[in-house]
């Protein structure tokens, strides 16, 4: 939706494209905020009421939410200053946002592979809020879900009955 409102603004000039990218990135904030409140919370129900594997949807669930939330900041910066990010594939719209999530996505599985760097001071600090909140949501997992080791070795004893 924010590409969409951003694309509908035309031509900006710098103040009002830092202006409007300042509020995005608020907007990103308490979008991350919200959607690590909300993860949390749903493992301490799925801690508290139902069965460990229930959680696993849930991760995947939120991390697919903040890697297209940070895709699609990646694509508004990108598309004012295409210097923002190196190697970034040429091509229509949803391409170079497919290649936005991939690099998104393996950023927060903290495996980047990609071959897309950042390279302005803007899109590395971007990429560093996202690294951060990749690690804070890894530290908030496993505090909240203590017995995730036990889930995971008894899964591997099952596994090593049969």
């Amino acid at each position: 939706m924010m590409y969409f409102v951003y694309q509908s603004l035309g031509n900006l000039s710098n103040f009002e494209f830092y202006f409007y990218l300042s509020f995005f990135y608020f907007f990103l904030l308490m979008s991350l905020m919200y959607l690590i409140v909300e993860f949390v919370e749903k493992i301490a129900t799925v801690n508290d009421e139902k069965p460990k594997y229930y959680i696993i949807p849930e991760v995947f669930k939120f991390v697919l939410s903040i890697s297209i939330l940070f895709s699609t900041y990646y694509l508004i910066i990108n598309d004012n200053n295409s210097n923002n990010f190196l190697n970034v594939a040429k091509g229509n719209k949803l391409e170079i946002f497919l290649d936005f999530f991939f690099y998104s996505f393996t950023t927060f599985i903290m495996n980047n592979s990609s071959e897309i760097k950042p390279n302005t001071l803007l899109a590395k600090g971007i990429v560093l809020t996202q690294i951060i909140a990749s690690f804070a949501t890894l530290v908030l997992f496993l505090s909240q879900y203590k017995e995730f080791g036990n889930f995971i070795k008894q899964i591997e004893d099952k596994v090593n009955r049969k």
